[in-house]
């Protein structure tokens, strides 16, 4: 007796969500999305609201002062020295074309204890990277 068995590892792989950008993989993107919402710096939710995902894989927070916020210190003015100004309609300005200059200041985030700079990784210590584990495997089951 002869068995023949076709068996393929990209279409096993595809068949179980796990190629890149496919069914596990967003649910981990989207799983550290959710997750991360609590210690995104938040004033008035525009970085909290701007994450993308990029490339089917990428988290990305896509605001010009995001990796300021994730760096977690104050740059600033080389010849001012400050980090911007305020202008008449209350928000913050900087000179155009300044190139800033890190400080050893660090920066203040607000509206919950756990916000602050490398928010993802963070969030993964905390115990996130368990939780997206767990949902990666039930979406593997399905």
């Amino acid at each position: 007796m002869k068995v023949k068995y076709d068996f393929s590892v990209k279409r096993c792989i595809k068949n179980l969500g796990l190629d890149e950008g496919g069914r596990v993989q967003q649910v981990v993107t989207n799983e550290v999305i959710t997750l991360s919402e609590p210690y995104v710096p938040f004033a008035e939710g525009d970085l909290v609201n701007c994450v993308r995902i990029e490339n089917g894989t990428d988290a990305v927070w896509g605001l010009p002062y995001a990796h300021y916020m994730w760096g977690g210190i104050v740059f600033e003015d080389p010849i001012l020295h400050c980090a911007g100004f305020q202008v008449e309609d209350g928000g913050w300005r900087s000179r155009k074309g300044v190139q800033k200059v890190p400080t050893n200041r660090k920066l203040e985030y607000r509206n919950g204890s756990l916000r602050g700079p490398q928010w993802v990784p963070r969030m993964l210590q905390d115990g996130g990277a368990k939780k997206i584990e767990d949902e990666a495997r039930k979406a593997v089951r399905k």
